[in-house]
């Protein structure tokens, strides 16, 4: 199997900049909830990707919230009593039947924003009970939660959260039927072998070619089939590049399945900066920069304080 598959691990906890429109929106969620909480099971609200919290027991400075999600991102909102003072940023523990997940908190006016992982999501649709303590100091916000119909709640609510914003890039959209296939079935065919011994399966092949001028050419293409073997995604995305169509083709960049997207507005050695969202409900767009010989992470941090334009690719 080839390696280098990224894992959840390595991705980015947070893009910056993508905050504003999903904090606008959950504000508006719980600016616009009835003042009257579910009873002891979870609700669907009246309209978006919003749950309604069962009436918190054990609660202090506690008083109720949601679970909204929006641009694929989860977070807990719950409301406070005004006693509460706000504080920019504070650590808190989310406990799903003992599972305990460390998160940081924001504050803002009545309200005790936490962001949710899918792990923590899956955890709730399973458990019985949520327990939130936010804060250092054992008298800090805190509360516990039924978890009951949240799993029928959360699933029904999940189809109206909205997609990433991606409109900044240009998509590679793979396809079986595209004519980079059989550019891409021969460079493949090592790893096609391996997955059939592995699975004793054919995996489905997708490609797409992308000339990016100059003689400049880039190919990428999936083989899907078995989660077992590639992970979540169930498909494994390779990239290779050529400078001059004289050049053999040779590999770039390799991760799980993911959309992908070339970011022409930077590049490096003349390469495109690449994108990727992870296909199944990603919220983290992951950032890949040529190094010289291959496509690498770019570090969230040092990227956002790079120039939005770091070189000019022909489309």
């Amino acid at each position: 199997m080839t390696t280098g598959n990224l894992t959840r691990a390595d991705r980015p906890l947070r893009r910056r900049g993508a905050l504003p429109a999903f904090g606008m929106v959950c504000l508006a969620v719980l600016a616009g909830a009835p003042a009257a909480m579910a009873g002891d099971r979870w609700e669907e609200a009246g309209s978006g990707a919003v749950a309604i919290l069962p009436v918190p027991g054990k609660a202090a400075a506690i008083t109720g919230g949601s679970l909204v999600c929006a641009e694929q991102r989860w977070s807990l909102r719950l409301r406070l009593d005004r006693s509460v003072e706000a504080l920019s940023s504070q650590q808190a523990k989310v406990s799903v039947d003992g599972e305990s997940f460390l998160v940081l908190a924001e504050t803002g006016p009545d309200v005790l924003s936490l962001p949710a992982s899918y792990e923590m999501i899956d955890a709730m649709k399973a458990g019985g009970l949520l327990v939130v303590a936010a804060g250092a100091r054992t008298d800090g916000p805190a509360a516990t939660f039924p978890l009951k119909n949240s799993r029928t709640v959360i699933e029904a609510i999940a189809p109206r959260c909205s997609q990433v914003d991606m409109s900044a890039y240009e998509q590679a959209s793979l396809s079986e039927t595209d004519p980079a296939v059989e550019r891409a079935r021969p460079l493949l065919a090592e790893e096609t072998k391996l997955f059939r011994q592995a699975t004793t399966a054919t995996p489905k092949l997708a490609a797409a070619h992308l000339d990016r001028g100059q003689g400049r050419e880039m190919l990428f293409a999936t083989l899907c089939g078995s989660s077992w073997y590639y992970g979540r995604t169930g498909c494994t995305l390779f990239g290779y590049i050529r400078a001059t169509p004289a050049e053999e083709w040779r590999e770039a960049y390799n991760s799980e399945g993911m959309a992908l997207y070339i970011d022409a507005s930077a590049s490096s050695g003349g390469w495109p900066n690449l994108v990727t969202l992870e296909a199944a409900g990603g919220a983290e767009p992951i950032q890949w920069k040529w190094n010289g010989e291959r496509y690498e992470l770019r570090d969230p941090l040092v990227a956002a304080d790079e120039p939005a334009n770091t070189g000019t690719v022909t489309p």
